[in-house]
């Protein structure tokens, strides 16, 4: 069901990115202990950006690139990690690849850390990142980031402090170097801002109804000097850009003054996810910030894409499957095994006669009986990691594709995974991805000896992850208890796919087909790709799934939008809705907050702990 919840924190996320977790609901006491141990064991990938007192950037032309530190003055500690915003937005038609690097320096001039890592910004996109720095030593430090794009080159240089439990203050101001032109200047620092503060009346930012649309807005003006001009809201709808409703004030703001506005916005004419621009323009200071809310989101509908013989597609890739000797090794590692859990690395085959692979992390208990299987899908091409739980088996796994060091068998030329063999649906990569997730169902059912309560099996996933977690529980629905995704990609590629001039920020899956589209412009069209593509489309696995979901949404996610996520989730069958839950996130794009990872936690304990062998 679609249900409106006050949302907690919670400091427990996965290591494992794109994989899920845990859940609270108020109704449920659980045992604090197994929280503690939860915690204590898992590590956060979560990070909050306190206000910037300083930030560099450059300029080529209609590329700006600018990299602003997470904590002021570049004070960190461990409470905050070390973290810096980097923003590129291409202004240019032409994509801009290239890489980053960064290289840390102590007092000495010794260097105590360095990193690569490739960067690419779709033409006309922007790319939006918090870089973490994996630094826990106390001292000062001088950390220099050098980013090439195409031709263009930049030199960061920054100092930041480090200090276990709080944090001090810098002396001096940081210095850009252009290496482009060869020169280096002070980068004076912004004498103000005005920060804009714009949230939606309802905490989940979606309506229904007649209920009034109304977002409470706070103006505060950092300058010295007293600000005056405009502040404007555009609303439009998320798939086609059209533009629904939009107004415009006259604002004056006093020198370190603030105000407050109540804007009641227009009821849109249909179910739907709408984009707000909100632009402010005054003495000193430019800026357009982006928002989204959902109006009657259960009743959010699309069309199928669905081939005539989606079902025997698929059909006759299980019976495939069976056919497949599936040759399981299980192999203890006493590295990281411990006297809690034994960890395995299985490895079996799948379709094609591929090989693939996952981590088993069982608990040892005095106890005996048989656990519940937490089997977690990563997202694209993340590697998975051994995950412990207390009350859990976990099972991480790796589909064919996942280990970009490993593509001989499948990928020889090192072509972009969600592209290959994309020109023939019975020999796209994703149809051996599909079996490969059902594979590793198999091997939970062939072992059971080991502990596994095969009436208790979930799957979760975050992403491409979240995708692969739906389509095992709509193809195995008789054997999976429960389902957990959160912002699960590959949902509607013909939506996707039509509504890319609305999508801001850069979106790998957009990007890689079009450029396969232009690489083979001239025997492949789009239209041939969304037909292959049918058979992948997540929607159309949806009315298959019998167990209940927990779904998490960001209205501003460029890579599963919402308008697609939802969509999906509406083609479940309606009894399968009333007992699921989906969360929407106004303020988020490809990501949850950390509080609700503590709802994931009870959904599978309430879920899969009830008449507990």
């Amino acid at each position: 069901m679609f249900s409106v919840r006050t949302l907690v924190n919670a400091n427990f996320i996965f290591e494992l990115l794109g994989f899920l977790n845990k859940r609270i609901r108020r109704k449920y006491c659980l045992s604090l202990i197994m929280l503690l141990s939860f915690l204590l064991i898992n590590k956060t990938w979560a990070t909050s950006s306190s206000e910037k007192d300083f930030s560099l950037s450059t300029n080529f032309g209609q590329v700006n690139i600018s990299i602003t530190p997470t904590e002021k003055n570049g004070a960190f500690t461990k409470k905050t990690g070390v973290g810096y915003k980097l923003l590129i937005k291409n202004g240019e038609s032409e994509d801009q690849a290239g890489i980053i690097y960064y290289k840390i320096e102590n007092e000495t001039g010794t260097t105590t850390l360095e990193k690569t890592f490739d960067v690419s910004v779709p033409g006309n996109k922007k790319l939006e990142t918090t870089i973490m720095i994996p630094h826990s030593i106390d001292g000062s430090y001088k950390i220099s980031f050098h980013v090439e794009l195409n031709n263009l080159k930049s030199v960061f240089n920054f100092n930041f402090v480090y200090n276990e439990t709080e944090g001090k203050a810098l002396k001096g101001k940081p210095v850009v170097e252009n290496t482009d032109t060869g020169t280096s200047a002070e980068n004076p620092e912004t004498e103000g801002e005005i920060k804009t503060l714009l949230k939606p009346s309802n905490f989940d930012g979606t309506f229904v109804g007649k209920e009034s649309i109304i977002y409470n807005l706070e103006l505060r003006n950092t300058y010295p000097i007293a600000q005056e001009g405009t502040f404007k809201y555009t609303v439009k709808e998320a798939t086609t850009g059209t533009v629904i409703s939009e107004k415009k004030y006259d604002v004056k703001l006093g020198r370190k003054d603030s105000k407050s506005f109540k804007l009641k916005i227009a009821t849109p004419p249909q179910a739907g996810i709408y984009n707000i621009e909100f632009a402010i323009n005054t003495s000193t200071y430019d800026d357009t910030t982006h928002y989204a809310f959902g109006y009657e989101i259960a009743q959010i509908k699309s069309p199928y894409h669905r081939p005539d013989d989606f079902d025997e597609f698929w059909r006759t890739a299980i019976d495939e499957l069976a056919s497949v000797n599936p040759s399981y090794k299980i192999e203890e590692d006493f590295e990281q095994s411990n006297k809690l859990f034994s960890v395995y690395r299985v490895e079996m085959s799948s379709i094609d006669n591929i090989r693939i692979n996952g981590w088993l992390t069982i608990p040892k208990t005095a106890m005996g009986g048989k656990f519940p299987v937490l089997l977690g899908f990563g997202g694209y091409q993340v590697l998975a990691k051994p995950l412990f739980f207390d009350e859990f088996v976990s099972f991480t796994v790796n589909v064919r594709g996942a280990d970009r060091n490993n593509m001989s068998d499948i990928n020889p030329t090192n072509q972009d995974i969600l592209t290959l063999n994309i020109n023939d649906p019975a020999k796209y990569v994703y149809r051996g991805i599909y079996m490969d997730c059902l594979r590793f169902v198999d091997f939970i059912f062939a072992n059971d000896n080991m502990g596994f309560d095969l009436n208790r099996i979930a799957v979760f996933g975050g992403s491409q992850g979240g995708s692969f977690a739906l389509v095992t529980a709509a193809l195995l629905n008789k054997k999976i208890k429960t389902c957990v995704a959160d912002n699960p990609t590959f949902c509607d590629y013909h939506v996707n796919v039509f509504m890319e001039p609305q999508i801001r920020e850069a979106s790998f899956v957009l990007e890689y087909l079009g450029k396969y589209l232009r690489s083979n412009a001239n025997f492949f069209t789009k239209e041939e790709m969304l037909q292959t593509l049918s058979y992948f489309e997540i929607q159309n696995f949806m009315p298959k799934i019998k167990c209940p979901i927990l779904f998490g949404v960001g209205l501003l996610d460029p890579l599963a939008p919402a308008v697609t996520t939802i969509g999906a989730y509406n083609k479940m069958n309606r009894d399968v809705i009333k007992e699921s839950e989906i969360y929407i996130f106004p303020e988020l794009a490809h990501e949850v907050p950390e509080r609700h990872n503590t709802f994931k936690s009870t959904w599978f304990f309430e879920k899969l702990t009830k008449g507990k062998k």
